[in-house]
């Protein structure tokens, strides 16, 4: 596969998350802040949201596994890795799929929960690289992946978020919406969409070092 494929796949799919991130948030901000249309209908609306919302978690494995294959092309990273990053990611989108369709079931909370420890890991290494562990890596690489490391954590800590958003709306199904519960629901939105700022502000400084390389 040559650079300019891979590096073109990557460009496209950094549109792909960003686009689907304004849909995600878009979407999710009509729910929380229209408490005047019928619950069942912003109930059915928050299912197809966690659908869409499958496209970020796409987006950023695919991200991961293509940066990875542009930086062992390049020589940053050992040759083994173009070939072992697409079997990771592919393994990592299988477990973020069926964890998906397995969400309302005690199966599905435990996938997402393994999902979330993949993350750890995976921004722990991503850290380690930033600070030394691949001595092939220009500074501008290192820095790079520092902050794909904080994105990862910016998107945990949206999931936090989401899974208070969902003991809310859980609640709001059972016993009805009320000023109170609507209150917490928009306030979760802010907060969530605050650490999505700080995601994208991640993501354009990455763009700007990849772009320029100043160092």
């Amino acid at each position: 596969m040559s650079y300019t494929i891979l590096l073109v796949a990557h460009i496209a799919v950094l549109g792909y998350w960003l686009g689907s991130d304004l849909c995600i948030n878009s979407e999710y901000r009509f729910i929380t802040h229209r408490p005047d249309i019928d619950f069942a209908a912003r109930d059915a609306m928050t299912d197809h949201l966690m659908d869409v919302d499958q496209h970020v978690r796409y987006a950023l494995i695919l991200q991961l596994t293509l940066g990875a294959m542009l930086a062992s092309h390049l020589a940053y990273l050992p040759p083994q890795w173009f070939w072992a990053m697409p079997v990771v990611g592919a393994a990592w989108i299988a477990l973020v799929e069926v964890a998906h369709r397995q969400r309302r079931s005690a199966t599905g909370e435990r996938l997402a929960q393994i999902d979330r420890w993949v993350r750890y890991a995976i921004a722990l290494a991503l850290l380690l690289a930033a600070f030394g562990a691949f001595d092939t890596m220009p500074l501008w690489l290192r820095i790079k992946l520092g902050l794909f490391a904080a994105l990862i954590g910016c998107g945990v800590i949206i999931r936090f978020f989401l899974m208070r958003h969902f003991r809310i709306w859980a609640e709001m199904r059972e016993q009805g919406p009320g000023p109170e519960r609507e209150t917490i629901i928009r306030t979760t939105y802010r907060q969530a969409t605050m650490v999505l700022l700080a995601l994208w502000t991640c993501v354009a400084a990455m763009v700007l070092l990849a772009i320029f390389k100043p160092i």
